[in-house]
């Protein structure tokens, strides 16, 4: 009887020394910048999942120009994409205009998820944090 209340007590221990399996990575794409005005060109960056960052611009009516800019650490960048899936997930909607905008854009899974607001506008807290440390987070890590 004690050997078998003895094994008990240690399958406990094993079972309550598991972990939650972690979370698997967000595929996808980050587009953040800003743009327009009288020349229509919009410019940022454009980060993969993967950690690779090209500085990004578009003129109305041509191709988005890409050119490598960097890497960051994927797993850093992991919060961001998250926090986009879940604003992603509730429909949460940023849909401000003027003449000149910033956005962030989520791109995954052949759709688009974009907040934009005009520069200048009344934007929540949340989404202005958001913005101001995924820019700080690409000023820490690119050269």
């Amino acid at each position: 009887m004690a050997l078998f209340m003895m094994l008990v007590g240690i399958m406990g221990l094993v079972q309550g020394c598991r972990s939650t399996p972690p979370e698997a990575p967000i595929e996808g794409e980050i587009l953040v910048g800003q743009g327009g005005g009288f020349t229509g060109l919009y410019s940022g960056h454009l980060v993969h999942s993967d950690g690779l960052v090209f500085r990004w611009s578009q003129m109305p009516g041509q191709p988005e120009r890409l050119e490598a800019a960097g890497s960051v650490p994927a797993d850093s960048l992991q919060p961001f994409l998250r926090q986009l899936a879940q604003w992603e997930r509730e429909q949460f909607s940023v849909t401000g205009s003027s003449n000149i905008i910033a956005f962030v854009e989520f791109r995954h899974a052949d759709r688009r998820y974009r907040l934009q607001w005009g520069l200048g506008e009344e934007v929540s807290s949340e989404i202005q944090g958001f913005y101001v440390a995924l820019l700080q987070f690409l000023r820490r890590h690119l050269p």
